[in-house]
């Protein structure tokens, strides 16, 4: 995921990070509904860095 906007976003860059994903997570999440094991996808985003 990548985010674009023609200037820099309000707030703390780290906790908007993880809103980003958190977003993606979930529409994800919601696109596997009804496959097999919810397509290995958790039920909440792991937002530790690898």
């Amino acid at each position: 995921m990548e985010r674009w906007s023609p200037k820099e976003p309000e707030g703390d860059p780290e906790k908007l990070k993880d809103a980003y994903a958190t977003v993606v997570h979930s529409v994800s999440l919601a696109m596997a509904l009804g496959c097999e094991n919810n397509g290995g996808l958790e039920a909440r985003p792991s937002l530790d860095p690898a």
